[in-house]
């Protein structure tokens, strides 16, 4: 039984003898999911996908010893997992990449209940307006050189990340003046304004539509009330303070300066409850001359042909990441959230060089889950298990009473 199951979901039955009949609200029910702690995810993931000698352990099971690059998570043992054989089953490379969050091709939109919509997005939507930011979604540095393309609305459009430390610290933690604070308060009142005339006229043409036309006509009122109530939580949040915060406005920099700043900020975020899902970027721009190897881009070191130099140079910056990531997660232990944030590392891209989609570097942390350090699902086609089943799994931890998501074909056990 998952955890999912296990909990008391807002639909429940009595079942025997082939009945099958729905209780009544119960007050006590009610009250013990009143009392689940909050839920929050945080996505990472880079572009070029990692080394595989240097990223998936050799053994299986908690004490599996760690390949090098994954050494840092060390002392967090019990507290990840690293997933071997997840994909989405696509081979097209760089052309897939735009997927990992997703599990759908932009090209596959049309005919998706849910489109191509992101885990984060997905999330956000749950909890809008629960926080001030429903979704934060960064970037370490410019997204050029090969952008993660992470984040996706469920109408196929990517949510640009932010790309400066400056910027998401003001967003976070600075109040906007009382003049811009008016210019927003209006143009959410314009935008309402809008949505009530296109509201009126697609009623007056209900009269004049058949019975399947008007079932489209209520799916497109549904996504206007949801615009609406999104826009009444986001105007809102206008008129409160945004939390203070004991540190200064961070300076902009390379890839490798923002990425720990980033990181600082994402915890801090979580912590002051100013968002509960966030995604963090490593881009394709990353500056491989501060690992202190000759500045061939990560791009260039992506494609190292097995060539024993620009794999070493690859390692460093993978490893770098992973150093990071560690700090991350111990730091989200020390401000006690790291139990109930579900940790989300990985990359649309396994292998940079061979330009192959299949087994995707994939890393889950925190969340409360029983970790085994490294799981091996099943290899063999026919057997190979969606990574969209683990999505659909960490939706359902989050909170969400959902049953499918992007391709899944069911929850993953093995996260139990």
């Amino acid at each position: 039984m998952t955890r999912a199951q296990s909990r008391h979901p807002r639909r429940m039955f009595l079942k025997g003898t082939g009945a099958c009949i729905a209780l009544p609200w119960l007050e006590t029910f009610a009250r013990a999911e009143a009392a689940a702690p909050t839920q929050r995810f945080v996505c990472v993931a880079n572009p070029f996908g990692m080394v595989h000698d240097s990223f998936f352990p050799t053994e299986e099971g908690l004490a599996a010893a760690l390949p090098d690059n994954l050494k840092p998570l060390d002392p967090l043992r019990g507290k990840f997992t690293v997933f071997s054989n997840l994909d989405h089953g696509y081979g097209s490379g760089h052309g897939a990449t735009h997927t990992f969050l997703s599990g759908v091709l932009t090209s596959e939109v049309v005919g998706m209940p849910d489109g191509n919509i992101s885990l984060d997005q997905f999330l956000g939507q749950h909890v809008a307006g629960q926080t001030r930011f429903a979704t934060l979604n960064t970037a370490a540095g410019p997204v050029g050189g090969g952008g993660v393309e992470l984040s996706w609305t469920r109408n196929g459009v990517m949510v640009p990340p932010i790309q400066q430390v400056s910027r998401v610290f003001k967003q976070l933690f600075v109040d906007d003046p009382a003049e811009r604070t008016a210019e927003l308060s209006a143009e959410y009142d314009q935008q309402g304004s809008i949505l009530d005339a296109v509201n009126g006229q697609a009623k007056g043409m209900n009269g004049r539509l058949s019975s399947r036309d008007r079932q489209k006509m209520e799916q497109y009122f549904t996504a206007i009330r949801e615009v609406e109530k999104s826009l009444a939580q986001e105007k809102a949040w206008l008129s409160r303070p945004r939390p203070h915060v004991d540190a200064k406005e961070p300076k902009d920099g390379t890839v490798s300066q923002q990425l720990p700043i980033l990181f600082d900020l994402v915890a801090l975020a979580l912590q002051t409850d100013s968002t509960r899902v966030a995604t963090i970027e490593v881009p394709g721009s990353f500056d491989t001359a501060a690992m202190g190897i000759e500045e061939k881009g990560y791009h260039g070191y992506s494609h190292h042909g097995k060539d024993p130099v620009l794999m070493a140079g690859m390692r460093k910056v993978e490893h770098y990441q992973m150093v990071h990531l560690a700090r991350f997660l111990a730091k989200l232990e020390e401000f006690g959230l790291l139990n109930t944030t579900q940790v989300l590392f990985g990359s649309g891209m396994s292998d940079g060089s061979a330009h192959t989609n299949k087994s995707l570097p994939v890393i889950v942390a925190g969340g409360g889950y029983k970790h085994r350090t490294h799981v091996k699902m099943p290899e063999e086609d026919g057997k190979r298990v969606p990574l969209c089943n683990l999505y659909l799994s960490m939706a359902q931890r989050f909170g969400i009473e959902a049953d499918e998501f992007g391709k899944s074909k069911g929850t993953l056990g093995d996260l139990a």
